[in-house]
């Protein structure tokens, strides 16, 4: 018998998911744009080429010269070189990313994380950082519902404090993430930590998709809510605009996830009367009641724009990468208005009173607006 109860589960995207690679930004130093592509270009590859064509020392003196405004397009222009398909698929070792708007101002984008052969992925630990949100939120929605007083004096209380403090922002509620998810006593563990995390039990592989994924790279807005609608500018007056390299709608992703009985039951013995999932099935749930509150009150924020459209047309019960903000990602939905806004001012970006959060990064398609991140999680056997 198994001491694993395991499952194939997918991810079915809603709309564009970005995860950040260990590259995480591509500037014009390294990626060239001609017709509806974008091109990373390979320095190995750059530097065979550049040497072939007796450009060396012109290209290190360009960029003493440029510095962060160097243009690898325009240097290769300027030094008459016209690259065909042919070449740009060379320097680059055919990747290549299709472009769904007007790139012309484009200087830098966000890539997308890939594997060591160059596939695009969606890590096991990113998934797993998502369910630990959904978990820890669903417990504390419960403390809360069951006794709202003793919530405000445990978790609201210590967060004010701790603002007042000034501790590490980064670490702002480490503490409630170790109380309810990490200390747990153990036979052989003395000290609380990883070691005595409940989801030592839960084992998520890396995602990949079945068939080849052609990724395309979009620009994202920011959406404001103050005195109405608006998007944040730059001082130029232009929008501002975070391009970044995304997994289209409808690209399908499997991945396995396997529950350790066998130290389930290293737990139990321990630990009694604990709130927390002990199975797959109990994670699911946990990921779609969490979500249902997280869509909802993302739909709600959007009421009276366009942006409420998708919200309207869509669902989805899980959300990843960029763009998923302080909703999706901590535990604010259970704060208090006033509360959301103190820790959004300390730990973010101060907006006083304004509401938190209030803004979303959003891509604009056709006349409509799509948020980021969001997907289907569904159990396949």
């Amino acid at each position: 018998m198994s001491i694993f109860e395991s499952k194939k589960l997918r991810l079915i995207i809603k709309s564009p998911i970005h995860i950040g690679g260990v590259e995480q930004k591509i500037t014009r130093f390294e990626f060239i744009h001609q017709g509806q592509y974008v091109y990373p270009i390979s320095e190995e590859r750059l530097s065979i080429f550049l040497q072939k064509k007796n450009l060396i020392s012109q290209y290190v003196s360009a960029i003493e010269r440029d510095g962060n405004r160097f243009n690898l397009a325009d240097f290769l222009r300027n030094q008459r070189i016209n690259l065909k398909n042919d070449d740009l698929e060379e320097l680059s070792n055919k990747r290549k990313i299709k472009v769904l708007a007007d790139a012309s101002r484009m200087q830098d984008f966000k890539s997308f994380i890939r594997d060591g052969f160059g596939v695009p992925y969606i890590p096991g630990t990113s998934i797993k950082g998502v369910i630990r949100t959904a978990i820890l939120y669903n417990s504390l929605k419960k403390f809360k519902d069951e006794n709202p007083i003793s919530f405000k004096e445990t978790i609201e209380d210590r967060i004010i404090n701790d603002i007042e403090k000034r501790v590490n922002k980064k670490k702002l509620f480490q503490w409630g993430n170790e109380k309810w998810l990490e200390s747990f006593v153990l036979d052989d563990q003395k000290k609380k930590g990883p070691n005595t995390d409940w989801l030592r039990m839960l084992h998520i592989s890396d995602a990949y998709s079945s068939n080849n994924i052609e990724t395309f790279l979009i620009p994202a807005n920011i959406l404001k809510k103050e005195n109405g609608w608006t998007y944040k500018k730059e001082r130029s007056g232009q929008d501002t605009t975070i391009w970044v390299e995304c997994i289209p709608e409808n690209t399908v992703f499997e991945f396995k996830a396997a529950w350790d009985k066998r130290l389930l039951d290293d737990f139990k013995r321990n630990n009694q009367n604990v709130n927390l999932p002990d199975n797959l099935n109990g994670i699911i749930d946990n990921i779609n009641s969490w979500s249902t509150d997280v869509f909802d009150f993302e739909k709600d924020f959007s009421r009276g724009h366009i942006l409420e459209n998708w919200y309207r047309n869509n669902t989805s019960n899980f959300r990843i990468g960029f763009g998923s903000g302080m909703v999706s990602t901590t535990i604010a939905i259970l704060l208090s208005e006033d509360l959301r806004k103190k820790v959004r001012n300390y730990a973010g970006l101060n907006r006083e009173n304004d509401i938190a959060p209030k803004s979303r990064r959003v891509w604009l398609k056709n006349n409509n607006l799509i948020p980021f991140g969001w997907a289907v999680i569904e159990i396949v056997k």
